[in-house]
């Protein structure tokens, strides 16, 4: 018996275009059923605390006299449920040359580090981390953004409860 016969058909039972076909829809409804239901109860996914440490360089003071504990992130036109935890103030780094041409750490004598601490509550599934609208990372980019203030800062380190 041969695989395909004279007319096309499987095993001479069913037509290989009809069975792709059929493959075909399977798979649609597959695909759909699964992201209608979500991965399952055996996912893991689980709402958790999620805090994030980040420092945004060289602002110059004044700008920083609205940042308060416990103000709440905005992201779009609506506020998120992550809130201001901690703030420290502190001079900014620069890298400067000393009289020798050697690169020297150095304050600034003016500009201030803004190191900000804000903890929300997300669902973490797949392999990223979303608080408040924005992907988180150490290293990547984050905009602390209120009602009134945004600075553009860098993730230093993130923390999962």
């Amino acid at each position: 018996m041969k695989l395909i016969d004279d007319k096309g058909k499987l095993f001479g039972l069913v037509n290989i275009v009809d069975l792709l076909v059929i493959l075909a829809v399977l798979l649609v409804l597959g695909g759909a059923a699964y992201k209608f239901t979500g991965r399952g109860a055996g996912d893991g996914s689980a709402v958790r605390t999620v805090r994030a440490t980040v420092i945004a360089p060289a602002i110059r003071p004044e700008m920083l006299t609205g940042v308060k504990v416990g103000d709440r992130m905005v992201s779009g036109s609506s506020f998120t449920n992550v809130v201001v935890k901690d703030i420290k103030i502190q001079p900014a780094l620069m890298i400067t040359t000393d009289s020798a041409g050697r690169r020297v750490e150095a304050t600034d004598p003016y500009l201030k580090d803004l190191i900000v601490t804000v903890e929300g509550k997300t669902v973490i599934s797949g392999g990223t981390i979303n608080l408040g609208g924005q992907e988180i990372r150490r290293g990547k980019d984050y905009f602390v953004k209120s009602l009134d203030y945004e600075f553009k800062g860098t993730i230093l380190d993130v923390v999962i409860e």
